[in-house]
């Protein structure tokens, strides 16, 4: 599911430094989704439940930092 893959995707964004590099190094945010296999919808469906989730104002922080990266692309 797409879905799944968009919250997998920012979980590890979190997590993992070289993912983050190498999803910065793809030409534009359309072929970064493309690979991935989901669309910029359930990217902010993904965003919108891990804010959910967030019981500290940091992890909120963090979630809506990854939203903004991911705006840049």
């Amino acid at each position: 599911m797409a879905l799944g893959k968009a919250i997998n995707f920012v979980k590890k964004v979190i997590s993992d430094n070289e993912f983050r590099r190498n999803c910065n190094k793809c030409a534009s945010k359309e072929e970064l989704l493309k690979e991935l296999d989901f669309h910029e919808g359930e990217f902010e469906d993904a965003i919108n439940m891990q804010l959910f989730k967030c019981q500290s104002y940091e992890a909120a922080n963090q979630i809506q930092q990854i939203k903004m990266w991911f705006s840049l692309l």
